[in-house]
C-alpha cells in the first residue's frame, strides 16, 4: 500500500483545550474507500479527532493531509468532506427533497475561463495566496510549536506563497447548479438511501431511522470524497440501530467513498468496519481489522473494551506455561520465565465438562439465557469466570473447565496503570476491588451528575434517578497513586497483600503487591521493602477512575 492510496494522513496531531490534552500525538492514515471506525469510551478524543478532519476544530500541533495536500487549517467548506451528526440537524420546515437539496442550491461549480482563441486564461490564484498568508499568521502565533518547528513551517509557507506568485494558474468563474441538475442528484441520493418514494414527506412524519437516512442523503448528495459519521445511530432503538448498521455498510459499498465513523459501541465497530482504531485518553491503543482487534488485543484495555473477556493477572512459570486462577496452563505465546503478564480468555472459548476432567473445577454461580446461548458465571475459589454455552446447567453444579492453549491470549502487562475489569459498585457507592470497598467518586460515571442524601445518582436536570448498586465497572488507578500502609491492622489498610516483585528503578522501587485472591496492585515507593513482606494498600477516592461496562440507562431507578 503506497501513500498514493492514502486519502487522509494525520501526522503528530495533538489537540489541547486549556491545560487538557484531548488528542495526543495522533499518527494515522486512512485508505481510499475504507470504512474506518474510531472506537473508545466517552471522552477519549474520538469525536475531537473527527472534527479536526472535518475542519470544525484545528490541531494544536501536527498536520492533516488530504491526498498529500496540507489541509490542517483549511475551513470545512473548502474540504471535500461531509459530516453526519448524531442529532440529524434537519430543517423541520422543509420536506425530504428540499432538505437533501439544500446544500446543492448553495453550491457553485467552476467553469474554466478561455480567451477568444480557446486558450486557457491564466491568473495568479489570490484565494490560495490569501489562505497561505492566513496559515502563516496562525503558525506565527502558535505557542505550542517549538522554535524549530515554527521556523520550518514558516519557511515552507513562504516558499509556497512565492511559488504561487510566480506560477499563474487556470482561472475559473463559478455558476450555480440548474434545477434539472439538482433534481438528478437528489433523486440519485434518495435512491441510495431507499427514500426515493418519500421525497415529498414532511420531516416530522418520518421515523428516526428515516430521518437518519435523510441526513445521510444530504451528506452524500454533494459527492464528498470522505463521509464522516459521529455516532449517527446513537438516538435509535436497538432493532433500528442493527438494521441501520447493515444499511450503512451497503451504502458504503455502493458509494465506494471513504467512511470515517465514530462510536463507543463495540458491536457497531465489529459489524461495519474494515479497520478499527481503539482510543483511550486521546491515545491510539491499537489499529487493526475487527478480527485482529478481537483475537489479538494489544493490552487489557482493548481486550476488555472489545467483546466480553475474562482478564487475569498471570505469571509465566516455565516455557509455554502460564499460571492464573491458581492453576498452571499450557499456552502458545512465548514470554520470559517469571514475567508478570495479563491473560485474556474469551467466554466462548471455555469448554464445560464433568468435574475433575478439565484443567480446573468451578461451581455454577449465575445463569442468564441470551437466546442462542446461556451465559454463566462460574466461581473458581473467589475468582469469576464467564462462560458461554448452548447447554443448560443447573446452578450450584460443580463442573470441569477446559481452556485450550490457543484460547489463552497473553499480553505484556502495562506497568503504568492498574486496570481492574471486574470491579463493581456496592450499596454505599464504594467501588469493590478484590472484594475490598474503596471510597470513590461515582458522579464521574455520568457527566454533570450529583448524589442525593439517599445515595441515588441524578442527571444534571434532576429528571432521572439511578441506583448504581451492583453496577459492573472498570476501575483504573495509576501505579503512582497506590499508597502503602505499613500497619496492616489499621483501618487505613483497605486491602492487604504480599510483595511478590520488587525492582529498583534508580530513584524508586516498583513493586507488585498480590492479595490472597491473586489480585495485583502495582505501585511505586522510595522506601525499601523485602520480598514477601505483608503490606496494606489504600487509594485516595479522587485517584480512582471509573467507567461503566453497561449503559447508564440499565441502572435507572
Amino acid at each position: 500500500m503506497t501513500k498514493k492510496n492514502y486519502i487522509i494522513d494525520l501526522k503528530g496531531v495533538s489537540k489541547i483545550f486549556g491545560n487538557t490534552t484531548v488528542v495526543d500525538d495522533f499518527n494515522l492514515y486512512v485508505r481510499k474507500g475504507e470504512f474506518l471506525t474510531f472506537l473508545g469510551p466517552s471522552g477519549c478524543g474520538k469525536s475531537t479527532t473527527l472534527r479536526m478532519i472535518a475542519g470544525f476544530e484545528f490541531p494544536s500541533k501536527g498536520e492533516i493531509l488530504l491526498k498529500g495536500r496540507d489541509i490542517t487549517n483549511l475551513p470545512p467548506n473548502k474540504r471535500p468532506i461531509n459530516m453526519v451528526f448524531q442529532r440529524y440537524a434537519l430543517f423541520p420546515h422543509l420536506d425530504v427533497y428540499d432538505n437533501v437539496a439544500f446544500g446543492l442550491r448553495l453550491k457553485k461549480i467552476p467553469i474554466a475561463l478561455k480567451d477568444e482563441n480557446g486558450e486557457p486564461i491564466l491568473m495568479v490564484n489570490k484565494e490560495k495566496i490569501k489562505k497561505l498568508k492566513e496559515d502563516y499568521r496562525i503558525t506565527k502565533r502558535n505557542k505550542l510549536l517549538t522554535e524549530e518547528e515554527k521556523s520550518s513551517k514558516l519557511s515552507e509557507l513562504s516558499k509556497a506563497i512565492d511559488k504561487l506568485l510566480a506560477t499563474p494558474e487556470q482561472a475559473y468563474k463559478y455558476r450555480k447548479l440548474s434545477d434539472k441538475e439538482i433534481d438528478k442528484k437528489v433523486a440519485k441520493a434518495l435512491k441510495i438511501v431507499d427514500l426515493d418514494s418519500l421525497e415529498d414527506r414532511s420531516i416530522d412524519t418520518l421515523s428516526g431511522g428515516q430521518q437518519q437516512r435523510v441526513a445521510i442523503a444530504r451528506a452524500i448528495v454533494n459527492e464528498p470524497e470522505i463521509l464522516l459519521l459521529d455516532e449517527p445511530l446513537g438516538a435509535l432503538d436497538l432493532k433500528m440501530r442493527k438494521d441501520m448498521q447493515i444499511e450503512l455498510k451497503e451504502m458504503h459499498e455502493k458509494l465506494g467513498i471513504t467512511f470515517i465513523y465514530v462510536t463507543h459501541d463495540q458491536e457497531e465497530a465489529l459489524t461495519m468496519s474494515d479497520t478499527i482504531v481503539v482510543m483511550k485518553d486521546g491515545v491510539i491503543q491499537q489499529i487493526g481489522t475487527p478480527k485482529d482487534i478481537y483475537d489479538e488485543p494489544k493490552n487489557a484495555f482493548v481486550a476488555d473494551f472489545i467483546g466480553e473477556s475474562n482478564i487475569y493477572n498471570a505469571t509465566i512459570v516455565d516455557n509455554l506455561k502460564v499460571r492464573f486462577l491458581n492453576t498452571v496452563f499450557e499456552c502458545v505465546d512465548e514470554f520470559p520465565i517469571n514475567e508478570k503478564v495479563d491473560v485474556v480468555v474469551r467466554p466462548e472459548d471455555v469448554i464445560i465438562t464433568e468435574a475433575g476432567k478439565g484443567n480446573i473445577d468451578g461451581v455454577m454461580e449465575t445463569k442468564v439465557f441470551k437466546g442462542l446461548h446461556y451465559e454463566y458465571i462460574i466461581m473458581i475459589g473467589k475468582n469469576e469466570l464467564m462462560v458461554k454455552s448452548t447447554k443448560d446447567y443447573e446452578l450450584e453444579t460443580k463442573v470441569g473447565l477446559i481452556i485450550e492453549p490457543d484460547s489463552i491470549h497473553i499480553m505484556k502487562k502495562e506497568f503504568i496503570t492498574n486496570i481492574y475489569t471486574d470491579a463493581s459498585i456496592n450499596n454505599k457507592n464504594k467501588v469493590l476491588i478484590d472484594d475490598a470497598a474503596f471510597d470513590c467518586d461515582v458522579t464521574q460515571l455520568l457527566p454533570h451528575s450529583y448524589l442525593d442524601e439517599e445515595g441515588y445518582l441524578f442527571n444534571e436536570e434532576g429528571t432521572k434517578r439511578y441506583d448504581l448498586t451492583g453496577a459492573d465497572v472498570v476501575a483504573e488507578v495509576n501505579i503512582s497513586d497506590v499508597e502503602l500502609v505499613d500497619d496492616i491492622e489499621s483501618d487505613a489498610a483497605i486491602v492487604v497483600g504480599e510483595i511478590i516483585d520488587n525492582i529498583y528503578k534508580g530513584d524508586h522501587y516498583q513493586m507488585i503487591v498480590r492479595t490472597e485472591n491473586e489480585e495485583d496492585f502495582v505501585c511505586t515507593t522510595p522506601y525499601t521493602y523485602n520480598l514477601y513482606d505483608k503490606i496494606g494498600i489504600t487509594i485516595k477516592p479522587e485517584k480512582i477512575r471509573l467507567r461503566l461496562k453497561k449503559e447508564i440507562s440499565n441502572y435507572e431507578a
